[in-house]
């Protein structure tokens, strides 16, 4: 079932409901009316009546009684009869002014129709005979005023209800049209449409709710950007190890190589100088061996599974500092990360090495610090990186594809990353992530 036809039912129900409870009360209250008018106005007419018989003066045959009687024949509410001795009607004194075309229907009369009162009085005649005056309570004008006044607070309900059911419906339109805005919107963020826009909706609610879509479609589409430079940037890393690997392996593998096997050809002269050959071999195999190790680390520190993380960036540090001998590098490393997994250490060695990388190529510093400490809380630990520099800072809005990287792996580990830099005051990067320590197949594996 719809929202829609789910709010007409239960606002269906509910006027019902109203009605029927209305109708209930309209009945109870035209009851009570009845009653005490026919109360009032019954004790009103014997008040009367007993008035005028005791005044009548019955010895002189004096009749003025019965015609101030008659004089009450149009008297609502109440029916005067005059009866004989043998119980039979004589005459009405009162009559009633009905009109028939208001007579209500025979349920509502007996809804409100209770137990009236009636008395008699009776009367010794000068001929000696014995008559009676019987007052009862007739009710049917003030039932037949009920039921006017009944059907007039019926239909002022039914118009009001309705009037309610019609505003509701309106403003549940509005609302069922701003949601189906909504929906539209998602729909076109979940196909990968991030360019649409929601307008403005009159409702603030859900004004409130487009404008956190249109916030997402913007975050979304902003992602998508960032991850496919991203993409092409890895793409273009790639292509450049490789080649830098191609090169690195034609200049200085090849090269080597041949210079050994002419060496080794000359070593079979008979006159060849054998211990001077041998020591250009070895110098050789030592260059060769630097290479390779420079360009294992380049790939991947092999040294992090068999020395630990510590070790590494010892090393990493100390690469750093032979290649550039005026750049202070100092390294703070807390031994308890020794139990860091594989997956987490790796990552902030190659934090560690952007941010070396990036002071050398930007900063134009003369000493940059390593903070690699654990910090230990109630809740979680984490492993936190602090590198700062003393170079020339820059503007922090203008991250490069290292930074993006770096702030990559930090949230994807569902870390915290900071980039803060400012002209002349140098750059301070940190980085907080989750503190997972090795497993034990990881521990035998090391």
């Amino acid at each position: 079932m719809s929202l829609r036809s789910l709010i007409n039912l239960r606002i269906l129900l509910s006027v019902l409901l109203i009605l029927i409870l209305g109708g209930a009360i309209a009945i109870w209250q035209a009851r009570q009316s009845v009653e005490r008018e026919l109360r009032s106005s019954f004790h009103l007419v014997m008040q009367m009546v007993k008035s005028e018989v005791n005044q009548a003066d019955m010895i002189r045959d004096n009749d003025d009684w019965l015609q101030s009687i008659k004089a009450l024949r149009h008297l609502r509410h109440v029916q005067i009869a005059l009866i004989d001795e043998r119980d039979t009607v004589t005459e009405i004194l009162t009559v009633s002014e009905r009109e028939a075309s208001r007579k209500p229907p025979a349920w509502f009369v007996a809804a409100v129709t209770t137990d009236y009162l009636a008395a008699e009085y009776p009367l010794k005649m000068p001929d000696g005979s014995v008559r009676r005056i019987q007052i009862s309570a007739d009710p049917m004008d003030e039932i037949s005023e009920a039921w006017g006044e009944s059907q007039a607070y019926f239909w002022s309900l039914v118009l009001m209800v309705g009037v309610i059911f019609l505003a509701i419906n309106m403003v549940f339109h509005s609302m069922l049209r701003a949601v189906g805005t909504i929906l539209s919107g998602l729909r076109q963020v979940e196909s990968g449409e991030y360019d649409g826009k929601l307008p403005s909706i009159k409702i603030s609610e859900f004004d409130a709710i487009a404008s956190e879509v249109n916030n997402l479609s913007e975050a979304l589409h902003y992602a998508r950007q960032n991850n496919q430079s991203l993409a092409r940037h890895t793409l273009h890393i790639q292509e450049n190890e490789r080649r830098h690997l191609s090169r690195e392996l034609h200049d200085e593998m090849g090269q080597s190589l041949t210079a050994v096997k002419a060496m080794a050809v000359a070593s079979k002269q008979a006159d060849a100088d054998v211990g001077a050959i041998a020591d250009s071999i070895i110098g050789i195999c030592n260059h060769l061996s630097g290479v390779v190790r420079s360009m294992m680390r380049t790939l991947h520190p092999l040294s992090l599974a068999d020395l630990g993380l510590g070790a590494t960036l010892v090393d990493l540090v100390s690469e750093y500092r032979r290649r550039h001998s005026d750049l202070l590098v100092t390294l703070d490393y807390d031994d308890s990360l020794e139990l860091l997994s594989h997956e987490v250490a790796i990552h902030v060695y190659r934090i560690v090495q952007e941010c070396l990388t990036n002071v050398i190529r930007h900063a134009r510093a003369d000493s940059v610090k390593v903070t690699v400490t654990h910090s230990h809380s109630d809740d979680d630990d984490q492993v936190v990186i602090n590198v700062e520099d003393n170079g020339i800072g820059g503007q922090a809005e203008g991250e490069g594809f290292g930074v993006r990287a770096m702030r990559e792996r930090v949230e994807n580990l569902g870390g915290r990353f900071s980039f803060e830099s400012e002209p002349e005051q140098g750059v301070s990067v940190k980085a907080s992530m989750p503190f997972i320590e090795k497993q034990q197949d990881e521990s035998k594996q090391d």
